[in-house]
Formats: C-alpha cells, sequence, structure tokens
C-alpha cells in the first residue's frame, strides 16, 4: 500500500466517522497527508487530520482521533492504531499488506524514461560547471544524476567508487542485490513474498516500507525520486550488511531466507525502474 493509497484510507474513514455522526464531512482536507514517523516504535504511519479537522467542527482533537482509531483498525490493511499527544494517529499495517508492497514492486512493469530536460549548469563545489562538461568528467550518467538531484556537487566525489559518492552508492546497490539475487539462484532460494510475513524485524519492516513507497515516489518531481533512491540504496545496503540473506556454508535454504531474498528482489527491481525512467544505465555488475 503506497501512502497515496492509505491517504485516500485515512480520508474515506474519516469523513465516514463524521457523517455516521451528523457532523460536517467538509471538515475533512482533501490534502489528507500520512507520514513515517521518526520514532519506527510509533507506527508505520501517522497522520494529524484529527487535528486539522477537530476546529471547525468544534470537537476536541483527541476524541475525534479516537473515533477515527476506531474505524481505522476495521480495515484489513490496518494491524494496529493508537492516538498519540494532541491528537495524532499512528497506524501499523498488517504483515500481508506489506507483504503485497513487496510482491507489486517485484511484478511491476517497467517504467518508462520521462522526457527530462536537464540544466544547461550544475552547481559545484567550485562553481557553476555546465552540464555537458561534467558529462565529459564524469560520466554521462553521473552527470544526469547530480543535474537532477537539484544539489551542490563535489566533482571529485562524484566520479570516484567510493561510499562519498551517492551516485555510486545507488549503482552499487543495485549490482549487490543482482548478485543477491544469481546466487541465491544457484543456491536454490526463491525470492517469494509468501512468507514475508515472517520478516519482523525491524529492519526488515523499514525496508518493506520503504519499497511500499514504489511507485508514487519515483513519479514525481525527478529530485525528489533521486532522493527517494537514494534513502532506498542506504537502506538496502545496511540491510544486506545486517542480515544474512543467503545460506551460509552447508546450511539449506528455509522459507525466510526466500522472503529475505524477496525484499532485496523487491529493492533491486524498484532502483533499477527509477533509475531507468530518469534516464540512468542501472547495470547489474560493477
Amino acid at each position: 500500500m503506497t501512502p497515496a493509497v492509505l491517504a485516500d484510507l485515512v480520508r474515506s474513514a474519516a469523513v465516514r466517522v463524521l457523517d455516521d455522526r451528523g457532523l460536517d464531512t467538509r471538515a475533512v482536507p482533501d490534502d489528507v497527508a500520512v507520514t513515517r514517523p521518526r520514532d519506527r516504535n510509533r507506527g508505520d504511519y501517522a497522520t494529524a487530520v484529527a487535528l486539522r479537522a477537530a476546529g471547525p467542527l468544534g470537537v476536541p482533537p483527541r476524541l475525534l482521533a479516537h473515533w477515527l482509531a476506531d474505524e481505522l483498525v476495521t480495515d484489513p490493511a490496518v494491524a494496529e492504531v493508537e492516538v498519540a499527544g494532541a491528537g495524532y494517529v499512528n497506524l501499523w499495517l498488517t504483515a500481508e499488506t506489506r507483504a503485497d508492497a513487496v510482491r507489486r514492486a517485484i511484478e511491476a512493469r517497467p517504467l518508462r524514461t520521462r522526457e527530462i530536460t536537464l540544466p544547461a549548469t550544475v552547481r559545484t563545489t567550485t562553481g557553476e560547471m555546465t552540464t555537458a562538461d561534467l558529462a565529459d568528467t564524469v560520466g554521462a550518467d553521473a552527470a544526469r544524476f547530480a543535474a537532477l538531484s537539484d544539489s551542490t556537487v563535489d566533482v571529485d566525489v562524484l566520479a570516484g567508487q567510493t561510499e562519498e559518492s551517492p551516485f555510486y552508492c545507488v549503482l552499487y546497490v543495485h549490482a549487490l542485490l543482482s548478485s543477491l539475487l544469481r546466487n541465491g539462484e544457484e543456491l536454490g532460494v526463491v525470492p517469494t513474498t509468501v512468507d514475508v510475513h515472517l520478516l519482523d524485524n525491524p529492519d526488515e519492516v523499514d525496508l518493506a516500507r520503504t519499497i511500499a513507497e514504489f511507485p508514487d515516489a519515483v513519479t514525481g518531481p525527478p529530485a525528489r525520486a533521486i532522493r527517494y533512491l537514494r534513502r532506498l540504496s542506504d537502506q538496502a545496503w545496511e540491510f544486506t550488511e545486517r542480515h544474512r540473506v543467503l545460506p551460509q556454508g552447508d546450511q539449506e535454504p528455509t522459507r525466510e531466507h526466500d522472503a529475505l531474498l524477496a525484499l532485496c528482489a523487491a529493492a533491486r527491481q524498484v532502483l533499477a525502474a527509477g533509475l531507468r525512467q530518469l534516464g540512468i544505465t542501472a547495470p547489474q555488475r560493477l
């Protein structure tokens, strides 16, 4: 479930809550927002819609939040809901909802390359540089990545194959995940989402949450898409560092290995799709 779909679900629930009580449903804003809490123990997503709607209605925000929580928890995609603070509503999605997001990412059709006009110049740490000159210096893909990121670029860092280069890190993680999938195939590990519910480690849940933001996160402004791809690649890299995705030594493949590899497969698919629609090549080997 993408944040946009969840936002629609929250808005619909808020409208029902008010309608059932004979209150003005126009108090529910059209642009209901759901965000990721800073503290991942406070839910998968949070919304302040009760705070926004309570004023026009003359209803205490926490009371409205409790009404909304009682309505949302009945949805099959929602596992748990709590009211926090002055009237925030925190939501946890079910394991099956997370699994569905991973499944959708794995099975997603390739996105079309967008027609994007690159800026004529790029800000660098040493001053303005034409995009064409930057491409001659660091390569066309790296220059495109930097130009679309809308940030100040250190040319030496961009050109290097180190962790300091955001461009290289995204490509490296895509290639790393591709390698895991090849090795998994040789070991008989099948990236299936059937048992994604087995993955309840916070790192695993966080990665699934970020994957669930696809495709919305890569179809907006290019700079936002690049920020998302960087965040996803950072999470996927840490995930592979902390978890043994594939069997080790004589260990037999388990259903948990299948689920772990499914997360990797989904992350790789999203990275490839996001880079491709920005017109950037996603190599499977570096």
